[in-house]
């Protein structure tokens, strides 16, 4: 098996010793050729027109963002699963969500160890990936909320501030609070695979891949307890952002996460939409967005859709998954 692997020497855990400890079991079973990343978007400079007969897979050493960049470039204008290589993940940025989602344990050493076994075993998915205006996603996509947080980390990572789950959570109730005292006007309509139509508006809202929507910590953030990345996006959204109705929501979504229970009613408070294969979000004013934990820009309207079988990822089947 040939494969390139791609580090992102940026990402929040990696160093030359996680790198050397995870491309050592990686020798055993597949013939490396090793790459870092130099600047943003490298990544996906690197992949583009690759096909199965330059690599049989591209291994990602690094978070959701460079995950994000080598499946964009691989997939192109139009996905051909047939002709891409497949992609493989080591963790080592700040969440880690598709790899986390799909299965793999957060420490890179130990998602090296169960790669390299599903790689010699030839396991892997044919998954959907998203796509918003221009742009593909694996993992989420945030119009307001959660786009300012990515903002706001951004630039305190640029002044040396550390991506901890302490400095996330910091910034995340400042951004609540904000939320809280101008909330934005977002109008969605999402269209599910049975033809049925939901609208609303709303101030917050979410769209995801998978499931969870993200991680605190060790902790995995569950909006939709129902959701199969199988089946295209989830859309969650809150239309009430009092002290009261803020606050239930927000247990209800931590009680989902930490017991695996459904959460209890909030009214119609909160708006949960499933297996949508079309969904429109449009601001009265322009908002911040982002896409799979990077900050994307301001606009004041997101067109997503889901791909089905786009991209082939090297991971345990569904059956599999503890």
């Amino acid at each position: 098996m040939r494969c390139l692997v791609l580090s992102n020497p940026n990402s929040t855990s990696l160093t030359d010793k996680v790198f050397r400890k995870a491309l050592a079991p990686l020798l055993d079973v597949a013939d490396i050729h090793a790459r870092p990343t130099h600047y943003q978007g490298h990544a996906a400079e690197t992949v583009r027109g690759l096909t199965r007969d330059d690599f049989d897979a591209v291994i990602v050493i690094g978070g959701d963002g460079t995950v994000n960049e080598v499946v964009s470039g691989l997939i192109g204008d139009t996905p051909d699963p047939e002709r891409q290589p497949k992609v493989g993940i080591i963790p080592t940025g700040s969440a880690n969500v598709f790899v986390r989602a799909l299965g793999f344990p957060n420490d890179p050493a130990e998602a090296t160890a169960q790669l390299a076994e599903l790689m010699k075993a030839g396991t892997y998915r044919r998954l959907p990936v998203g796509r918003v205006n221009d742009r593909w996603f694996c993992v989420n996509v945030g119009f307001g909320f959660d786009a300012e947080i990515i903002n706001t980390m951004d630039r305190l990572r640029g002044h040396g501030i550390p991506a901890t789950p302490w400095n996330y959570s910091v910034v995340s109730f400042g951004a609540w609070r904000a939320l809280r005292h101008t909330p934005p006007h977002i109008h969605f309509e999402a269209s599910r695979r049975d033809g049925e139509v939901v609208t609303g508006d709303v101030p917050f809202i979410i769209v995801s891949n998978t499931n969870p929507w993200t991680y605190a910590g060790p902790v995995p953030i569950v909006t939709n307890p129902q959701h199969s990345i199988e089946d295209g996006c989830s859309l969650y959204a809150l239309s009430e952002l009092s002290d009261i109705g803020g606050i239930r929501a927000v247990m209800n979504v931590a009680r989902s996460s930490l017991t695996g229970m459904h959460g209890f009613p909030v009214d119609a408070q909160e708006t949960r939409v499933d297996d949508a294969v079309a969904i429109t979000l449009e601001s009265t004013k322009p908002l911040k967005w982002q896409v799979d934990g990077e900050y994307a820009g301001i606009t004041s309207t997101l067109n997503i859709s889901t791909v089905p079988k786009a991209i082939d990822v090297i991971c345990p089947n569904p059956t599999n998954i503890e």
